[in-house]
């Protein structure tokens, strides 16, 4: 099997009173993950962008599962998302400069 590179993308949007809550919470749960990088919006304060690097198919569902559907240990990031998973949104992509050769 050809491992493709990918990186998955979570983008939401934290509740201004929360954000040191988030930013407390994020940094500690990003520790552990050294795969992923976390973006804030220049123009739009708290919206935030992990970007999770060379990762597969099988990661993008794992983490749809783990975010979107089940309890876990991002609940209490979740939890400063108003709107909380049904505005969670996590993209996949995969890296098209091989195709295009």
């Amino acid at each position: 099997m050809v491992k493709l590179n990918r990186i998955i993308f979570v983008e939401y949007r934290i509740a201004p009173e929360l954000r040191e809550t988030y930013l407390s919470l994020v940094k500690r749960q990003l520790q552990s993950h050294t795969n992923a990088v976390l973006y804030e919006g220049t123009d739009q304060p708290n919206v935030f962008v992990e970007q999770w690097l060379n990762t597969s198919h099988e990661d993008y569902v794992r983490m749809k599962k783990l975010r979107l559907e089940e309890s876990s240990e991002w609940d209490e990031i979740t939890a400063c998302i108003p709107g909380g998973r049904g505005k969670l949104h996590i993209w996949e992509f995969e890296e098209l400069n091989k195709h295009c050769e």
